[in-house]
């Protein structure tokens, strides 16, 4: 099947170009058409190749993918439960965007959820799940930098919360991952492999409210960093762009010329 990437509202050639490798790389895999759209769509997203407050048009999209708009329509809805995209009377789908009191939820959310799930867990575990665990730590730790390491960690995480025995609690938990995955990718994140070691060791000893307690701590610190990093990009695109020649004369000059014209 030959696709060509949807077009992104305001994208530029690097986007576009970014777009054309998700799904390329998504149809040399032979998926079925709903797949090959679910999981283009999602990377494009989670990787910012269409960035927030895109609108997605259905016809759009079924043209570049050379599908009918039916797996069109069931992707953009699995992707609305993982909370990558919202639909609104009129408007249709677009790209989900997060501010800091979104950020703020998701993370409070996270924390009560995760946290039981640790808990619930911990006291299961059997030396095949620890052995389980140790082999996705493993690669958690040893896996590059960027999308590698970050699909290790969802691995991880998920299995370990999958010996809750609670599959509606992790697909909330799942979802929950998804909403702020995108987040993780900016640089002003820096992966901190000493909580996932000290995380660990404490599941590792059977220390379910140690294991619980940590992941609080370091979630709470997370979504402070992201808060600051959303405040602060709202803050420099609210700002007026400053004018050519700018610098620590330039308040007085205007003032000059302000009171010069007032006579």
């Amino acid at each position: 099947m030959a696709v060509t990437a949807p077009s992104a509202e305001g994208d530029g050639t690097a986007l576009r170009a970014r777009l054309d490798r998700i799904i390329a790389e998504a149809a040399a895999r032979k998926l079925t058409a709903q797949d090959l759209v679910l999981t283009s769509m999602r990377e494009a997203i989670l990787t910012a190749a269409l960035p927030p407050g895109t609108r997605l048009r259905q016809e759009k999209l079924a043209e570049a993918f050379g599908t009918s708009r039916i797996p069109v329509r069931e992707a953009l809805r699995a992707l609305e439960y993982e909370g990558l995209v919202t639909s609104l009377p009129y408007r249709g789908f677009t790209v989900t965007e997060l501010d800091a009191d979104d950020i703020e939820e998701v993370y409070d959310l996270r924390v009560l959820l995760e946290s039981h799930a640790v808990r619930l867990a911990v006291p299961l575990i059997t030396d095949e799940d620890l052995a389980a665990l140790e082999r996705l730590y493993a690669e958690m730790r040893d896996a590059e930098q960027g999308d590698q390491q970050l699909a290790a960690r969802e691995r991880f995480y998920i299995r370990l919360y999958s010996i809750s025995g609670r599959p509606r609690l992790v697909s909330l938990i799942a979802r929950l991952r998804k909403e702020v995955a995108r987040s993780l990718r900016w640089p002003t994140l820096q992966h901190a492999p000493e909580h996932h070691e000290q995380f660990f060791e404490a599941i590792r000893s059977g220390d379910a409210d140690g294991a619980a307690s940590r992941l609080a701590n370091h979630y709470r610190r997370v979504a402070t960093l992201i808060r600051r990093y959303l405040r602060d990009a709202a803050v420099t695109a609210r700002r007026p762009p400053r004018e050519a020649g700018d610098g620590v004369t330039a308040g007085p000059a205007r003032r000059v010329k302000r009171e010069s014209s007032r006579r």
